[in-house]
């Protein structure tokens, strides 16, 4: 089992990075399960409220000035927007892609003591070089090292926790603190190596599990596939889509869609491993996609003819691609980032109008 800490998680840009992307795959490929202690998914969560409250925050004063300018209320478009709801999406989000490891019983109390008594993983020194007194800190830490305990007692599978935080480690960030292991030994006995600490973070895992090789020269033109184009175009089907996308439109007796095409994709950012003979490319794709609606518009007479609608739009979308023998074998989109519409077109040529407006992004 990988367990990942409160800071791997972000270095991974979850939900929407490469490094994520193809960490996943690899675990998959090498049987491992990813997972997360509680306390990790709490403070990962309360940092995404806190930023999402910023952003609403920033998003409405933005707003309000520019109601006043152009003389109409704008407060509407984020009106409904919460960072508790935010907040749930991704607990959600992240319920759905780790196993999560319940806190033990007692720890929250066996963790504040730690922190008063200065013991590891807390912090342990109680004055700095100048005589002043160092504040306590690091119960967090200390039950997330507890949760960690509790686990690796309750199975007989290793269990990597992925950190790149000096309390937990060593000084030369070869294995746990020697009071930490110490622990382990006492607890788990001759199962204690079971219990690794991987102080290099993700990229120390990586290496571990696969051998980092360089990109594909012709990255671009594999990316501009078949393969990847049906990828995208499978994970971008289903109500949420539909609905996000649907222009507005009057007197019309109903929209269907019509398909969808990949116009433009740039690369962001990609890494590339091989775990055995194969080749997996993680990228972090800047997509640009058309989605053509059909509807029925009524004439004077009321006879109904039909109409085209396209529907211009931008997103990120990270994309896994396995190679055999240079070429796409397979691909799948892992994740999708916020959909922002660009411009409708009426066909054959009428601009119902062009207009921008992020929408909640597709997880």
């Amino acid at each position: 089992m990988i367990v990942l800490d409160t800071n791997q998680l972000r270095h991974a840009a979850f939900p929407h990075g490469a490094v994520l992307g193809m960490l996943s795959k690899i675990a998959e490929v090498s049987g491992h399960k990813l997972a997360l202690p509680e306390m990790v998914v709490v403070e990962h969560v309360a940092r995404h409220r806190h930023e999402v409250e910023q952003a609403l925050t920033s998003t409405r004063k933005a707003f309000a000035t520019l109601g006043k300018a152009f003389g109409q209320d704008l407060s509407d478009r984020v009106a409904d927007l919460s960072a508790d709801e935010a907040a749930q999406q991704r607990r959600a989000t992240l319920e759905d892609s780790f196993v999560v490891l319940p806190t033990p019983t007692g720890a929250s109390d066996e963790a504040l003591a730690r922190e008063a008594n200065r013991r590891p993983p807390a912090e342990r020194v109680w004055e700095d070089a100048e005589g002043k007194p160092v504040k306590a800190r690091g119960a967090r830490d200390a039950v997330i090292w507890l949760t960690l305990l509790e686990s690796a007692s309750q199975t007989s599978e290793d269990i990597w926790f992925v950190s790149m935080d000096r309390d937990f480690g060593n000084e030369d960030k070869s294995d746990f603190h020697d009071v930490l292991r110490d622990e382990a030994q006492t607890r788990l006995g001759e199962h204690a190596h079971r219990l690794r600490l991987l102080s290099g973070g993700i990229d120390q895992l990586l290496r571990e599990l696969a051998t980092p090789t360089k990109a594909p020269q012709n990255l671009e033109t594999l990316l501009k596939s078949n393969i990847v184009a049906y990828a995208v175009h499978i994970a971008m089907r289903g109500p949420d889509l539909f609905m996000a996308l649907l222009p507005a439109a009057t007197a019309t007796s109903g929209f269907e869609s019509q398909g969808l095409a990949l116009d433009e994709s740039r690369v962001m950012r990609s890494t590339t491993y091989q775990v055995g003979d194969r080749i997996w490319v993680s990228t972090q794709l800047a997509c640009r996609a058309t989605k053509t609606y059909r509807y029925s518009v009524p004439d004077a007479a009321g006879v109904l003819s039909a109409r085209l609608t396209k529907v211009a739009f931008r997103f990120e979308a990270t994309v896994l691609m396995d190679l055999e023998n240079g070429k796409p074998h397979s691909a799948e989109v892992v994740s999708l980032g916020p959909i922002t519409v660009e411009g409708t077109t009426h066909h054959p040529g009428e601009v119902f109008g062009t207009f921008e407006a992020t929408l909640p992004a597709l997880e």
